[in-house]
């Protein structure tokens, strides 16, 4: 809260509407829980974690409780465009053997103003592409150039193949799950921004930017072992300093938005 006031909002304002709404509380000790349930909707349901639930098993249980044909992942305090479900969903039906659609997202501040426009799919284009160049592509630029959940639309039966979300390596928690989804199968990209992510105090990934380089870094290596064929030296090293300058820039938009006063909204600062 109140971030989640907002992200509602724009679910219940999609375009495409024989959704499903499965909002898995994991364990909060904010009012979002008692918010949950005064909204009456019938596509609604509310799973209930247990205190202490971990982002992985918060999202494992998410994905696991949606029974559409197409399942996605939203975290509290993102944004859908109105027309994010109904692009992607054609963008699935357009392509039937890709397993999921991705497309751009904008980066909102904390008072949920546009900072960045369209980032994601970097070097990508538009349309269907092989899920193992799209992986490689990752490891080579050193960044997650899919983007958030919130970019992303599944199948449900290759997500729930890829199940659980594995939280081993934390921030790598959403790449890790679309190379296993991903991994010799077809992806359909959408060079047009789906929604937003926000950055703020209460974001996670903000948060924890001091060991993001550390964890994406144990990913490459990672792929660099199961990679079929090998990486070759060439790409290793451009790996490598992709994902140390990519970690500078990161760090040096933060320190931006932070000096702009983005990271807390009007109103934290009216609670003082």
């Amino acid at each position: 809260m109140p971030y989640l006031i907002d992200l509602v909002d724009s679910i219940f304002a999609q375009t495409y509407s024989p959704i499903e709404i499965v909002f898995s509380e994991g364990g909060g000790t904010d009012s979002s829980l008692e918010y949950l349930r005064t909204l009456h909707d019938p596509r609604v349901r509310i799973v209930e974690m247990p205190s202490g639930t971990t982002a992985a098993e918060n999202w494992t249980s998410a994905s696991q409780s949606a029974t559409g044909e197409f399942v996605k992942l939203v975290c509290q305090d993102d944004l859908l465009a109105t027309d994010a479900i109904e692009r992607q969903v054609k963008d699935l039906q357009d392509q039937p053997t890709a397993v999921m659609a991705f497309a751009q997202r904008d980066i909102v501040d904390a008072s949920g103003r546009v900072v960045y426009t369209r980032r994601g799919c970097s070097g990508l284009k538009s349309g269907l592409m092989p899920g193992n160049d799209l992986i490689k592509e990752t490891y080579l630029r050193g960044m997650n150039i899919i983007g958030e959940p919130v970019a992303v639309l599944f199948r449900r039966q290759p997500l729930l193949d890829a199940m659980p979300w594995d939280g081993s390596n934390p921030l790598m928690l959403d790449i890790s799950c679309y190379q296993k989804v991903a991994t010799n199968q077809f992806v359909v990209v959408r060079k047009q921004s789906v929604g937003a992510f926000r950055v703020s105090t209460s974001s996670w990934s903000t948060r924890l930017t001091k060991v993001q380089l550390h964890q994406f870094r144990s990913w490459q290596d990672a792929y660099f072992i199961s990679a079929i064929p090998k990486p070759s030296k060439r790409d290793q090293r451009k790996a490598v300093a992709n994902a140390q300058i990519q970690t500078l820039l990161r760090r040096s938009a933060y320190a931006w938005l932070r000096l702009r006063g983005s990271f807390v909204s009007q109103t934290e600062l009216d609670r003082g």
